[in-house]
């Protein structure tokens, strides 16, 4: 399980420096966006190293909040493109927290983490069309 799960947020943590770089471009009013974003990765990525099933629920569900409020401060920053990946991201980390197997919360789980990297890959779209 934490093989495919942990392949999956290397590609998060790579990605995010570049996506935090580029949000210096966006308005005032994305300020929250590289804290949301932070938030996201760390419950991902503790949902993927929990051996506990219980417990990576849990960190499913924080993951989801954050994605929530990552989505919306997408939003604000006027990156529709992102805003769905997000909320998409959030979705799934949702079904993952409520799992009542460990391979739908696997499944789920990824999923939420390549439509996270989706977001953040949609960010840095949305940076460079602002420059």
């Amino acid at each position: 399980m934490l093989i495919k799960i942990n392949s999956l947020l290397a590609i998060v943590i790579l990605l995010l420096p570049l996506c935090i770089t580029c949000l210096n471009a966006f308005a005032i009013t994305c300020d929250m966006l590289p804290i949301n974003l932070d938030d996201a990765r760390t419950n991902l990525r503790r949902a993927t190293n929990e051996a506990d099933f219980e417990a990576a629920k849990d960190y499913a569900r924080r993951a989801k909040r954050a994605l929530d409020d990552a989505a919306m401060s997408a939003m604000d920053c006027r990156c529709e493109m992102a805003y769905m990946e997000f909320d998409t991201a959030a979705s799934r980390a949702r079904r993952a927290g409520y799992a009542s197997s460990v391979e739908e919360f696997v499944d789920s789980l990824n999923r939420a983490i390549r439509a996270f990297n989706s977001g953040i890959d949609a960010l840095r779209i949305c940076a460079s069309e602002r420059r």
